[in-house]
């Protein structure tokens, strides 16, 4: 009875062992889908930030083509290169807004992949966790069941008589 009882347990300790697995593998996809999402805002917020950057290039360089003409009417060389100062800087700021949320985006899906391998890892450990302890159940049952066959076979006389 004893064996059947630690079989049992063995046995509800791999069904244990796979839940965990599969709870492990859920949860790391999620983990996976929410790093997925913070991806997507990253680049959205980037593009963003590109878009005011771009708009307040614009300006900046409507202003310095305004001041240019207030004060000759035509752009000299030193307004000229002024303004092309200003646009290559405003065109740098943007593209580095671009290159930073991509960079952290693609950095965000890369972690969320490596996230879900862990999960799928968990998963699998959980399943052979479980079919050690099957096998394990398996032989203590087979052990008991031993075990009765010989005490039946050669019964132990009692002491004294």
């Amino acid at each position: 009875m004893s064996a059947l009882l630690q079989a049992f347990g063995q046995f509800k300790e791999g069904q244990i062992a796979a839940a965990e697995g599969d709870f492990a593998k859920d949860v790391a996809l999620r983990n996976q889908k929410a790093l997925e999402r913070q991806a997507k805002a990253e680049r959205e917020a980037a593009s963003l930030e590109e878009s005011r950057i771009s708009r307040k290039g614009r300006f900046a360089t409507a202003s310095a083509i305004a001041q240019a003409g207030k004060k000759g009417g035509q752009l000299k060389n030193a307004s000229l290169s002024a303004l092309t100062d200003i646009v290559a800087q405003f065109i740098i700021d943007r593209n580095l807004a671009l290159r930073s949320g991509l960079l952290k985006s693609r950095e965000l899906i890369q972690r969320g992949k490596i996230i879900a391998a862990q999960g799928r890892f968990a998963k699998v450990i959980g399943r052979q966790k479980r079919t050690a302890k099957f096998i394990q159940a398996g032989g203590t049952l087979a052990v008991g069941a031993f075990a009765q066959i010989s005490s039946i076979q050669n019964p132990v006389a009692p002491k004294g008589v």
